[in-house]
């Protein structure tokens, strides 16, 4: 079994271990509870998008601090703590965050697209629930990146801001903040894990909107980009905690 892969499983029990896991899937269910009964959903579309921000719930809070308590208690320059590489240890927690939100995610979609039953097309459906896949990919990707460089707190705060404030189209940023803040909007939109760019790419995949390929593109790419950045935060870390 390759070095990440068992990273990803000894990440996996301390996630499990955690006094949050419980209350972090109990609130994943009571939304979901919530999407198929309170407020059911009515199309492919909406049920794509309710099961991605319960799989955004589980990465926001399941990621809190899953690089970052190693961190601040001095394990990263301990060789008996942390053998593995930088590398393996990043990819290793992103992988554990990960596959916890997709298997929430895929039972979350099955609930509700059987609830739904829309009338969509089944490669429309498919294609727009790989899109939400790759979303929760990256989205745990920045979270462990974060996780890299600051502390639970700041993270969780980082990644509201990205979930929240990347709902607003950069149309209506523009037209509240300025044509040029308009534009560093939809640069910086296009980039992250925003619920805007997932929402486009839904459009596209059902045949709602216009192509976004640009957008297809950076949410593939994003998790190297942020993985890559966590990495070189952390080998810098090590060093100075090693050296210190």
């Amino acid at each position: 079994m390759s070095a990440p892969l068992v990273e990803a499983g000894c990440a996996l029990r301390r996630l499990a271990r955690r006094r949050t896991a419980p209350a972090t899937l109990l609130v994943g269910a009571v939304l979901l509870g919530y999407a198929a009964a309170v407020r059911p959903v009515a199309t492919a579309r909406d049920a794509l998008s309710a099961s991605s921000a319960i799989g955004a719930v589980v990465v926001l809070f399941l990621s809190a601090g899953v690089v970052a308590d190693d961190r601040e208690r001095g394990r990263l320059a301990l060789a008996a703590t942390h053998p593995s590489p930088p590398a393996v240890w990043v990819v290793g927690r992103w992988l554990a965050v990960a596959a916890v939100a997709v298997a929430v995610f895929a039972v979350a979609a099955a609930v509700l697209l059987e609830i739904a039953r829309a009338p969509e097309p089944p490669v429309g459906v498919a294609l727009a629930a790989a899109a939400a896949l790759a979303h929760l990919v990256a989205l745990a990707a920045l979270a462990v990146a974060l996780s890299c460089s600051v502390g639970s707190t700041a993270q969780v705060l980082v990644l509201l801001a990205v979930l929240g404030l990347g709902a607003v189209p950069p149309e209506i940023a523009a037209q509240a903040l300025g044509a040029a803040a308009g534009a560093v909007a939809r640069v910086a939109w296009a980039v992250l894990p925003t619920s805007w760019a997932l929402s486009r790419l839904h459009e596209w995949a059902l045949a709602a909107g216009p192509p976004a390929p640009a957008l297809a593109l950076g949410l593939a790419l994003q998790p190297a980009l942020w993985l890559g950045a966590g990495v070189r935060r952390l080998a810098g870390s090590e060093l100075a905690a090693r050296s210190g």
